[in-house]
């Protein structure tokens, strides 16, 4: 008998990644299938919002998912029971919705909502023993969500469009990131460098040196600007004589970071490995549908209670019960943090990284990062001596000028959680590299001789530009955007050719300038920050089933529909001429609607396109087209 005949419950999933590995662990009373992700959208050759009627989408099945469809409908009839078992967030509750929308089910038969952040044999099975219903308010805020990105890019893309002449995209947390490339370039651009002066003593006492720099000058802001200033100073110092003033010894706390988010991996990932944020995501699926690690979109640095205690116990047995700390770590999520899941961590830590080297390719590597990250963020905090040296001068010993000078050395005592981990390279760390230096034993009031004065004019350093990591970082800062929305950012960014990287750095091209421009003429309102992260955690309050999903979206319409007015009204102002240059006719009709087609020039050079843009969108390279339309010689 086949396995349709004999399982009569029904597990759906997103990825076939994940089909054979759950199949598993349900067995043969089960069948499990995948959606292939989104099965309904919304249609891509309209708006297919109706505004006026409430926001009504039209949705619709997927290009290319006809076959995928039938499959899941069938199968849905002949099951006794469904488990809706789509990813952990709005996006998998969205698919969820749509997928049962399919077909009209009997009221009585049983459909469940099932999920689990890691694809453990315990986590599976607990997840179809404990359904829930389909939570209407996750499904509300990720169609609101889609709605919103729909009208504004595909509103103000055409507007862009015909205005700048050319292929260009808005979109609704897209535009916001560029924006924050553009302005950066800008602000190099405009940066006018300014000289300062540090000033350093290489001081010695008996065969042992070490430099002292200058800190602080009464009445003299620092960093030192006025070049006499400084000469008058290097003489006084030079003639000086030197002691040793206070000394101040500490023992520092170097805290383990905690483990990753979504964000802080891509981070850490493109930092350490040079992976972009897209790849870091397929590598961080490949490993999650290997059940490697938990789910990995998360802003969540929450930790299982049993995952914890095994971690801990693992340290312990591995590395020593000086490196279990005395309490277990705690870790808070940043405040607008959404997703009620774990971090991102190892599903076994007994599980390491030399362990799935040969299994898991290029995916190896970032799961010893993540492994790595996780153990480190359990394990005890790492101890540093820090001596901290005042250095006095003045004419004579006893009688020191209004200025001091400070030597500070870091000696590593115990290194904790850096016997596994280094944070230093990771974009979202705010500590400081500490110099490794050893200080000569001393004590207050001793001579010291000055070897050599070392002055340095220096300049103020232009902002430098962003990596990809870095605007990932920025974007997670400045609330723009979610975990599930950072690496298309970036994808769409560099696709559309809006920036390019040199040498990992994100530079925006003429096109992306020229956008970005005009975005900011018409419609800075949706490009700005506080709006953009306002939007997100109105989102969030939909999500929380504290907001209406209708009242959301006619709230963003009321301030949206001026704009659109206010960018209409200046194309019809402009002179008939500005509006779009004669562009050359190609001698050919347009295939779709039977228009002349035109040469035009986008963000990727010059295309052909239908001159009844924008109600027809019919476009093509020029290197798709026969020979007869390329343009004729005069």
């Amino acid at each position: 008998m086949s396995k349709s005949k004999v399982a009569k419950r029904l597990v759906i999933v997103e990825s076939p990644g994940k089909v054979k590995k759950i199949q598993s662990y349900l067995g043969d009373e089960f069948r499990v299938m995948a959606s292939m992700g989104h099965v309904r959208d919304l249609p891509t050759d309209e708006l297919g919002i109706d505004v006026e009627g409430g926001f009504i989408p039209k949705w619709q099945a997927v290009a290319g998912k006809n076959t995928v469809i039938k499959r899941l409908v069938k199968a849905m009839q002949e099951a006794e029971a469904i488990y809706l078992a789509t990813d952990p967030d709005r996006e998998g509750e969205a698919i969820a919705a749509h997928i049962l929308a399919l077909t009209k089910l009997p009221r009585e038969k049983p459909v469940m909502r099932v999920t689990f952040t890691a694809i453990t044999q315990e986590a599976v099975r607990h997840a179809v023993e404990n359904p829930r219903r389909l939570d209407m308010a996750l499904v509300s805020a990720q169609h609101a969500r889609r709605k919103l990105d729909r009208l504004v890019g595909y509103l103000i893309s055409p507007i862009a469009c015909r205005v700048l002449d050319g292929r260009y995209s808005a979109g609704r947390v897209q535009s916001p990131a560029l924006r924050l490339v553009v302005e950066r370039e800008r602000a190099i651009q405009s940066f006018a460098p300014e000289t300062y002066f540090i000033i350093e003593a290489l001081l010695g006492i008996g065969v042992f040196s070490f430099k002292a720099k200058l800190t602080q000058v009464q009445g003299q802001e620092l960093p030192l600007k006025e070049v006499e200033f400084v000469k008058r100073l290097a003489a006084t110092f030079s003639a000086a004589v030197y002691w040793v003033g206070e000394i101040n010894t500490e023992t520092t706390q170097r805290k383990p970071p905690a483990p990753f988010t979504t964000s802080t991996l891509q981070q850490a990932a493109s930092s350490t490995l040079g992976l972009s944020p897209e790849k870091t995501m397929q590598l961080a699926q490949l490993l999650y549908e290997a059940s490697l690690i938990t789910y990995i979109r998360t802003d969540a640095v929450f930790i299982a209670p049993e995952a914890q205690t095994a971690a801990l116990d693992f340290i312990g047995k591995t590395y020593g019960a000086q490196y279990v700390p005395s309490e277990k770590p705690q870790y808070k999520s940043k405040p607008n943090a959404q997703e009620a899941h774990e971090a991102i961590r190892p599903t076994d830590v007994t599980l390491t990284p030399d362990q799935v080297k040969e299994d898991m390719g290029e995916g190896a590597a970032l799961y010893g990062l993540i492994w790595r990250r996780f153990v480190a963020s359990q394990m005890a905090a790492g101890m540093d001596g820090v001596q901290t040296i005042t250095v006095l001068a003045g004419k004579q010993m006893g009688q020191p000028f209004p200025v001091k000078l400070t030597a500070r050395s870091v000696t590593p005592q115990f290194d904790g959680f850096r016997r596994v981990y280094q944070a230093d390279s990771d974009v979202e760390t705010d500590e400081s590299a500490e110099v490794e230096i050893t200080l000569p034993v001393l004590q207050e009031g001793q001579p010291l001789t000055l070897q050599k004065l070392l002055p340095q004019q220096k300049q103020t350093q232009a902002p430098a530009r962003f990596t990809e990591a870095q605007l990932v970082h920025e974007l997670e800062k400045r609330g723009i955007g979610r975990p599930s929305t950072y690496a298309a950012i970036l994808s769409n960014l560099k696709s559309r050719e809006y920036v390019r990287l040199d040498k990992k750095r994100l530079i925006p091209t003429e096109t992306g300038l020229k956008l970005t421009d005009y975005l900011m003429g018409g419609f800075a309102t949706l490009l700005a920050d506080d709006y953009t992260a306002r939007m997100e955690s109105t989102l969030d309050e939909i999500a929380a089933g504290q907001r209406e999903e209708l009242d959301v979206l006619q709230a963003f319409w009321g301030e949206f529909q001026p704009l659109l007015r206010g960018a209409a009204a200046e194309i019809s102002a402009l002179p008939s001429q500005e509006k779009r240059p004669e562009a050359q006719k190609t001698g050919e009709p347009c295939p779709q609607c039977g228009s002349d087609l035109v040469y035009r020039t986008g963000s990727k050079g010059q295309f052909i396109g239908c001159s009844a843009f924008p109600k027809c969108r019919y476009s093509v390279g020029l290197e798709h087209q026969p020979l007869m339309l390329q343009p004729a010689k005069s």
